[in-house]
């Protein structure tokens, strides 16, 4: 077995689920699917082939095998390779699956068909970087969702599969430990070491082996530093005839674009990552099972970012088509502390029973909690701004992606002396959502051409949301400058031509502030941000299918009624106010698929689906949010009033399975109605330092939202050719969207593409197994995107640039029971852009990652 089988066999929760297909047999035990003794490269595909094959829905598949041959390591990563998924990156890792230009928080997160409570600030979606790829036996993404799936899944359902005690016939133990170096790591704060360890173990027992049980655990590490170069919102500005600033595009501009600022970064991330996982299993007959399974699983990131800031006060001078001039200006320093601890917990059981000749019941009790943790600790200096003429520079655009600002006194504005304390701040943001769930189904197959299934679904969630801030500024007669506190910044230039100094010294800063705690004053933010959402589910539907030769239809039916209750506090004049809300709505939601097999190795599946998605529990309460990105202030404001989003869509693709591989064809479209996005605007507003600049976002509904798309895979392994070339592969995809996204603004209609989509995504692998030895090289494309709409400002819409990133392994069985490995992430060093402004060409964000190496192996006993 080599190492990558070890990762197949990891972790077993849960019952491994099938793809919702229609006949009960298979949905009860889709362990009759080869699909979890995999011994390489080859297998693996031919498993998740296999799982796809037998699926009545369209849907996609990546084995556990198949993630270890990737450097894969959270779920997120990993779903990046399945044709139609882009996903949405966050601090260098993936996190936010998108399916088919749909948000996250949109998609259905089931691990073994278990509901999984979100632990998103605001929204619905699970942070897929909190479940280490390790503990996946199996990804699925379903895309045409039959009526006994949930509702609420426009983009679809990813489901991650475990394994059960009874896919081994023996007692099982694996292990795996591995060694990473991150290029950028150690370079402004700690250098931890970058590990990962993880384990399971199981067995059957009983006097006919009719109990089983699984185990496991794992842990890790990650530390790796990030320098990011950035402009907040708006981005870029023009200037007119006189100087005087005015917003970009604006009719009084003179066309010049000119950054309001430069922010330069730089991040340290410390990452740990633990999950432990139980389950235990009874099959006393071939007709009866029952299970019950746990799940903990834990992410802390202990986060410092450092940053340094240069922007103008005042009308510029002396401009040019790429260069001017400001008499004043404004330093800034700043040092945030966040520790962001997101948890969830997962219990479950539940049964299946044949109780008669072609009668199933089958359902499931579920209770899942989430919850989201982040204190932060931060502290800003800033230049006098009546001494603005003292940081006077000149701006250079000739590169708009990385413009500079290049004081006239460089030593003035570097002395740490000349940064007056802004404030020290604490923060605490905390949300907690528990959901609880009982499901219950009955299936009739007939044994020959009919299928039968109805059944319902009871869910309460409860969500809760807190949020406070404390500033402590320096009271009346008491000086406080950086002198104080502090530090040469990072050495290294960023992107080659930034320097980051002087910082705040994180240690020195607060000793410094707990020693003279008696000299600050302090005031606590009104917690308007609070609130607490109630939402209570219950559905129910009705399916069956009927089998014409090579021919099958399904249809049916699904009810879900949704009803909401909301308690917030929102600021009415400096008046906090109780605000509470409720409401319901039901959906009915129709449901065909046909599957025909004109041969053995053909299948063609077509789809009518009708879906929901329901508002994020933040956006719902009627709440203003107050945050600070640096020290811009963000207002965010709920919207009761939004309605849930109903999407139609239709689905159809051709698979042609030869010897080894597949070759699918997918067309796809959805129309949707009351598409949710939220409109950001810049007002001036006094926040409580003064009328300043405030960036206000505010969910909306949408008129309309349209997608097209076309999906195209292709997996083969070429066993057909002479040795040695026969241990070569492939495997790759490509994605093409089309979507028309239109919405009201303060100026009227407006069209753009839908948001956070790329309208192409690739993925391409080649990989060789021969003997012990595998190896494997990939790339993930994914295409530029809309990121961020503004509503008074076309030209401060922000764009993702499309990104290319290649991986590669390699791995040696020694034995059966050992094999090394070794692993290159990110091995053409590719970070992030984002962009704005006319032509989409002015910085917004720049961040680079590096190149990341792995070392470990692999135990199987």
């Amino acid at each position: 077995m080599s190492h990558f089988e070890t990762k197949n066999l990891i972790v077993g929760l849960l019952a491994t689920s099938a793809l919702c297909a229609p006949v009960a047999a298979f949905a009860q035990d889709s362990t009759d699917v080869e699909a979890v003794v995999i011994t390489g490269q080859r297998e693996a595909q031919r498993a998740a082939i296999a799982v796809k094959r037998e699926a009545f829905v369209v849907s996609d598949v990546v084995s556990a095998d198949d993630i270890g041959k990737l450097p894969d390591h959270n779920t997120a990563a990993a779903l990046r390779r399945i044709p139609g998924i882009s996903v949405m990156e966050d601090q260098g890792e993936p996190r936010f699956p998108v399916i088919r230009g749909l948000r996250s928080t949109y998609n259905r997160t089931t691990i073994d068909g278990a509901l999984v409570a979100s632990v998103d600030e605001s929204g619905r979606t699970v942070p897929m970087d909190i479940v280490p790829s390790v503990m996946a036996g199996r990804l699925e993404v379903i895309k045409t969702v039959t009526p006994e799936n949930d509702g609420n899944a426009i983009g679809g359902v990813i489901n991650v599969t475990t394994r059960s005690a009874f896919d081994a016939k023996s007692p099982f133990f694996n292990g795996m430990a591995s060694y990473g170096k991150y290029e950028r790591a150690g370079d402004v704060r700690n250098d931890k070491p970058s590990y990962r360890l993880a384990f399971a173990a199981g067995r059957r027992f009983g006097a006919e082996d009719q109990w089983g049980v699984v185990i496991g655990a794992s842990h890790e590490q990650l530390d790796y530093d990030i320098p990011q170069v950035e402009a907040a919102d708006p981005s870029v500005r023009e200037y007119n005839a006189s100087g005087a600033p005015v917003a970009s595009g604006a009719a009084a501009g003179n066309g010049i674009q000119v950054p309001t600022q430069v922010r330069l970064f730089w991040y340290n991330n410390t990452k740990q990552r633990s999950g432990v996982n139980a389950k235990l299993e009874y099959r006393p007959t071939d007709t009866f099972r029952w299970d019950a399974s746990v799940l903990a699983s834990r992410m802390e990131d202990d986060e410092e970012r450092i940053e340094y800031r240069i922007e103008p006060l005042g009308n510029v001078a002396n401009q040019t088509a790429t260069s001017g001039s400001f008499a004043r200006g404004r330093g800034i320093i700043q040092l945030n502390q966040p520790i962001t601890t997101r948890e969830i917990g997962l219990a479950r059981t539940g049964f299946t029973w044949n109780f008669a000749k072609g009668w199933n019941a089958s359902g499931d009790l579920v209770y899942s909690l989430a919850g989201l943790d982040v204190p932060n600790h931060s502290v800003e200096f800033r230049t006098v701004d009546a001494q603005g003429a003292n940081y006077a520079f000149n701006y250079d655009t000739k590169n708009p992606l990385f413009p500079t600002f290049n004081p006239v006194n460089e030593a003035a504005m570097r002395n740490p002396a000349n940064y007056v304390l802004q404030q020290h701040r604490d923060a605490l943001t905390k949300t907690n959502e528990t959901t609880t769930q009982a499901r219950l189904d009955l299936a009739f197959d007939d044994d020959a051409a009919w299928t039968l299934k109805f059944g319902g679904v009871l869910r309460a969630s409860d969500r809760d949301f807190r949020n406070s801030q404390v500033n402590y500024r320096a009271g009346t007669g008491f000086t406080y400058t950086l002198a104080e506190v502090d530090k040469a910044g990072p050495t290294e230039l960023i992107a080659g031509r930034y320097l980051l100094n002087p910082r705040i010294d994180a240690g020195a800063a607060m000793d410094f502030f707990k020693a003279n705690r008696s000299r600050f004053t302090t005031t606590v933010t009104a917690p308007t941000g609070n609130y607490d959402v109630s939402e209570d589910v219950q559905a129910g539907y009705l399916q069956g299918s009927y089998r014409f030769g090579d021919l099958t239809l399904l249809g049916g039916l699904r009810y879900e009624h949704t009803k909401i209750e909301s308690d917030a506090v929102r600021n009415t004049g400096g008046v906090l106010t109780p605000v509470s809300n409720d409401g319901s709505y039901g959906n009915w939601l129709p449901s065909v698929h046909l599957q025909w097999k004109p041969r053995p190795d053909v299948i063609v599946r077509a789809a009518w689906t009708n879906t929901i998605g329901r508002p994020d529990y933040g956006s719902l309460a009627a709440t203003e949010n107050l945050s600070f990105d640096g020290s811009q202030p963000t207002l965010s404001r709920g919207n009761p009033g939004l309605k849930a989003r109903e999407s139609e869509g239709f689905d159809v693709s051709v698979e042609f399975y030869p010897t080894d591989g597949m070759v699918s064809l997918a067309l796809f479209s959805k129309d949707i109605k009351n598409e949710i996005f939220t409109l950001s605007s810049s007002e001036q507003l006094n926040v409580g330092r003064g009328v300043e600049t405030v960036l206000v976002s505010t969910p909306r509904n949408a008129e309309t939202a349209k997608i097209k798309g076309v999906e195209f895979a292709v997996q083969q392994a070429f066993t057909f050719l002479p040795a040695p070339f026969d241990g070569f592969g492939f495997n790759g995809n490509v994605t093409w969207l089309d979507t028309e996204f239109t919405f009201l603004t303060a100026s009227g209609p407006r069209v753009t593409g839908l948001f956070q989509q790329p309208e192409i995504t690739t993925n391409e692998s080649i990989y060789y197994q021969r003997g012990p030895f595998e190896a494997r090289v990939s790339h993930n494309y994914i295409g530029g995107q809309l990121e961020t709409i503004n509503d008074a400002n076309v030209n401060s819409d922000q764009y993702w640039k499309g990104r290319h990133v290649f991986d590669a392994s390699l791995s040696w069985r020694f034995s059966d029971h050992i094999s090394v490995f070794v692993e290159g992430q990110n091995l053409s060093n590719t970070g992030r852009q984002e962009v704005t402004g006319p032509g989409r060409r002015y910085l917004q964000e720049w961040a680079n990652y590096g190149r990341t190496y792995w070392v470990g192996a692999a135990f199987n006993f």
